[in-house]
């Protein structure tokens, strides 16, 4: 084999390489659009309330904070994903 034959043959696993690498990154864009898509639907279609509270954002789904499903963060984006998470958690304790 030749050293343009081995050259070539190393360029060729090398774009191999970087498809696999450019792929990869294509599918976690791809699933964290997805993720995006789905941590915002359940807040789409129950229409929680949005509200500052204090120096924090709130979604609140239910009368209030006692009774209700609460989420709290900096941004209205990390409230929403807290009310996520207190929405799956169990009631029992």
């Amino acid at each position: 084999m030749t050293s343009v034959e081995q050259r070539q043959i190393q360029l060729a696993e090398a774009e191999s390489s970087q498809r696999q690498h450019f792929d990869c990154l294509s599918h976690y864009e791809t699933m964290s659009s997805v993720n995006e898509i789905a941590e915002y639907t359940k807040f789409n279609l129950l229409k929680p309330r949005l509200f500052q509270d204090g120096n924090q954002w709130c979604v609140l789904f239910g009368e209030n904070l006692q009774s209700g499903i609460a989420g709290f963060g900096n941004t209205p984006h990390l409230a929403i994903l807290d009310w996520n998470k207190a929405w799956h958690k169990s009631l029992i304790k």
